[in-house]
């Protein structure tokens, strides 16, 4: 089985034409079994549209979509005060009308393979130790803000536009333990996880945490924290026997198969209006993973 695979689409109003046009072109060139899109496809009002939008581009065949954190952006605006209030008041309609399985409501099965996968979240587990920004310690209040301790226009948009945002650590466990449940329910031993966090550092895409000075480290150093869940890679880790690969987004950065202990990973690493794809040959014993190098933008 080929799998066209991508991420962070981001199929808003601005980007929609140009991410679609190279997604057309991936479908035309690649001619894949299904399509497979880790997270943030658009945002919650905007979720009819793209589901439709997706299915008009690659009309024959699964497609299968865990969600990202702009996904839940506006949920609160229609009414909902958690994630899973929001999937079922803006996404589950439009994924059941599109025949689009969605990994964050339960496993979708093909060709021998079992898709698990959900959105993901931070746990903070990422962040830099003893982060410094003009003498000011960077505390767990600052970072479930949001805002680094210093006059600055930059913050984390999340807790502008995700319902229950403020809870961070609630919902990272959340994720956690809903997907673990997803593994759970099926004894397959062999499973493709997708995620739109990535659960481990090799999947950042971004220098080693090492690499930074504490004391005097950028600003971006502060939003470290918020690119992945250091918990859901330690549950994963649990059921490496059982994993055949894993893919996520969300920090924008392409990371290129990584060994995870036991099975493979990698980051998509699209970009707004600059989407990458894989493609993922399922076929064999091992997963073979390979860029479409060709048609990145």
């Amino acid at each position: 089985m080929k799998l066209l695979v991508t991420s962070d689409l981001h199929l808003v109003r601005v980007w929609r034409p140009i991410v679609l046009a190279k997604l057309a072109q991936w479908v035309r060139e690649v001619e894949p079994d299904a399509l497979l899109v880790a997270g943030d496809i658009a945002v919650a009002a905007e979720a009819e549209t793209a589901l439709r939008e997706l299915r008009r581009t690659f009309p024959h065949g699964p497609i299968i979509i865990s969600l990202g954190n702009h996904d839940f952006w506006g949920g609160a605006l229609g009414g909902c005060r958690t994630l899973p209030a929001t999937i079922e008041r803006f996404w589950q309609a439009p994924a059941q009308r599109y025949d689009v399985a969605l990994l964050d409501q339960e496993n979708f099965s093909l060709g021998g393979v079992l898709f698990v996968g959900g959105y993901g979240h931070y746990d903070l587990g990422f962040a830099v130790p003893g982060l410094r920004y003009e003498g000011k310690v960077v505390t767990q209040d600052h970072y479930l803000h949001g805002r680094p301790p210093i006059e600055t226009t930059l913050r984390w948009r999340d807790f502008d536009w995700i319902p229950g945002a403020a809870d961070v650590l609630a919902i990272a466990r959340d994720q956690v333990k809903a997907v673990q449940s997803r593994i759970l329910a099926s004894d397959s031993s062999r499973i493709f996880l997708t995620v739109h966090t990535p659960p481990f550092e090799e999947l950042l895409g971004i220098p080693d945490v090492s690499m930074i000075d504490p004391e005097n480290p950028p600003i971006r150093a502060f939003f470290r924290a918020y690119l992945g869940n250091r918990a859901m890679g330690e549950m994963l880790q649990l059921y490496s026997t059982r994993i055949a690969a894993l893919v996520c987004g969300h920090t924008h950065r392409p990371v290129a198969p990584a060994d995870l202990g036991g099975f493979v990973g990698v980051n998509v690493g699209s970009d707004y209006g600059a989407p990458r794809g894989l493609v993922l040959d399922t076929e064999g014993p091992t997963t073979r993973i390979r860029p479409i190098t060709e048609l990145v933008v």
